[in-house]
C-alpha cells in the first residue's frame, strides 16, 4: 500500500481546501457545495501534488516511517501493539499509544504486572507512609509512584487515586510562607 496513487477525478486540480474527518475527506471550495468521499481503500488520505488530488498511503506502519500517533491506519495495522487482536475483533474501547492501540485486555494485564512490580519495590526498599511526609512531590503512600498534583493548589485535602496501585489516599497540600526584605530607598 506504501507506494499506493489513485487519482481522484471527482475533485477539480483547481481546488485547494481539504480537510479530514476519520477517513473522509472533505473538499471545500467557495462557491461550490461541500463533498465528502471515502477512500476506495482503508488506509488511504487524499494528497495534493502534480497538481491533481490523489488517494495516498496515510498509514506510518505502511510507510515505514517511524512517526508516533498515525492519524490514518490501513486495515492490516489497525491491530493492538501487544497481541495483535484487529480492531474489529474488540468488544471494548481501546487505549491509544504513539504506535496504534493497545486492546482492553492488554492494558489490564500490563496495568496489573506494572502494579505488582511496583508494589514489590516498595516492599524491597521498605517504603512507608512516613517516607510521604512533607515532600516536594505527590507520593502514593503504598506504592511510593509519584502521583500527579495537577489541580492541588489550594491548603486544603484532596482526594488521590494512585495510577500505579489504585490505592486511594489523602493529599494535603502544604505552603511554607518566604519572606524577603530589602531597604528602604
Amino acid at each position: 500500500m506504501k507506494d499506493t496513487k489513485i487519482l481522484i477525478p471527482e475533485i477539480p486540480k483547481e481546488w485547494t481546501e481539504r480537510i479530514r474527518s476519520g477517513n473522509t475527506n472533505v473538499f471545500r471550495r467557495d462557491e461550490f457545495p461541500e463533498i465528502r468521499l471515502e477512500p476506495p481503500i482503508i488506509g488511504l488520505y487524499a494528497e495534493k501534488f502534480d497538481d491533481a488530488w490523489y488517494w495516498v498511503c496515510g498509514c506510518h506502519k505502511c510507510l515505514g516511517n517511524g512517526k508516533p500517533y498515525s492519524y490514518i491506519i490501513c486495515y492490516e495495522h489497525d491491530r493492538c501493539v501487544t497481541c495483535g487482536t484487529h480492531r474489529t475483533e474488540l468488544n471494548e474501547i481501546p487505549w491509544g499509544r504513539p504506535d496504534g492501540f493497545q486492546c482492553k485486555p492488554c492494558a489490564e494485564r500490563e496495568h496489573e504486572e506494572y502494579k505488582r512490580e511496583a508494589l514489590e519495590e516498595a516492599r524491597e526498599r521498605g517504603h512507608s507512609e512516613n517516607d510521604c511526609w512533607y515532600t516536594a512531590d505527590v507520593l502514593c503512600p503504598v506504592c511510593g509512584s509519584e502521583c500527579s498534583d495537577d489541580g492541588m493548589h489550594d491548603s486544603r485535602q484532596h482526594e488521590v487515586t494512585c495510577n500505579v496501585c489504585d490505592t486511594e489516599f489523602i493529599v494535603e497540600v502544604e505552603y511554607e510562607a518566604r519572606y524577603t526584605s530589602r531597604l528602604k530607598e
